[in-house]
């Protein structure tokens, strides 16, 4: 079993070919710095290109997935009067791209809640697995943010724009059944067994042909995701804009006051 590690990413393989990428900040929920969207990028490139690795699965430490970016490092941005900078905006969508064009399938183990960045990375892979009490959430309506890490694209692609316009614009999240009913997640673990659900799921590329799986995913990024790029560019505009915004400031201190946030739309 070959390891590699980093403090905030952990990343394992196993002698089968079953790739596993884990993000490691369970004290934080697993919100996402900068530097972790590099890592996780930089290790879908790694899995795509090893002739070893036949499938992987990208999970989070603890007791959830992900609960998205940093509010911690919103605030300090915020308090300094600085816009979000346009390149950790970049960077999230360079890692969801990543995983989107991994050549092997990615399938995310999503323990707990994935919110924001994480519930988009989570799109961006090609199959999700949950157990009963996992939830996908939006959360950057509730951040006063309009969006990064293509999340809208891959749920639009997968659900519709009536469904998805729910979604992120009136922040309604996704129990892991209805993600079952809408097609979102391949399966519904029983609560407890989502580590072995997902361990026998990720084992069936075992016995498919690698490669031409690699074929078909080539052609479903062309079919279903052709304007990746344009995407993300609309995203490294709107980020930094909607960081600027009075209700932005609203939204980080009622999160860290626990309030509800009052929005004027200013």
């Amino acid at each position: 079993m070959d390891k590699n590690q980093t403090r905030e990413v952990l990343f394992e393989k196993t002698q089968d070919g079953i790739a596993c990428i884990t993000l490691n900040r369970p004290d934080q929920l697993n919100a996402m710095t900068l530097d972790m969207y590099d890592q996780v990028a930089a290790l879908a490139g790694q899995c795509s290109e090893d002739a070893s690795v036949r499938a992987v699965v990208i999970t989070g430490s603890g007791k959830h997935f992900c609960a998205g970016g940093d509010i911690m490092r919103f605030k300090r941005l915020m308090d300094a009067g600085q816009e979000l900078p346009q390149a950790g905006v970049i960077k999230t969508a360079q890692m969801a791209m990543a995983v989107r064009r991994c050549e092997k399938p990615v399938i995310a183990k999503v323990n707990g809640s994935a919110v924001g960045a994480g519930c988009a990375l989570a799109l961006a892979c090609d199959f999700r697995v949950m157990d009963e009490n996992s939830r996908l959430l939006s959360g950057f309506t509730r951040m006063g943010f309009s969006g990064d890490t293509l999340g809208w694209y891959w749920l639009s692609r997968m659900v519709g724009m009536a469904k998805t316009a729910e979604f992120y614009m009136m922040g309604k999240g996704f129990t892991a059944r209805e993600a079952l009913d809408l097609g979102i997640s391949s399966l519904v673990a029983p609560a407890g067994r989502l580590d072995q659900e997902a361990e026998a799921f990720a084992a069936k590329f075992l016995e498919l042909p690698t490669r031409a799986l690699a074929y078909q995913k080539q052609m479903f990024n062309l079919i279903a995701y052709p304007d990746m790029e344009a995407v993300a560019a609309m995203e490294r505009e709107f980020m930094p804009r909607c960081s600027m915004l009075k209700d932005h400031e609203e939204a980080v201190n009622a999160f860290l006051e626990k309030r509800e946030p009052r929005f004027t739309g200013r």
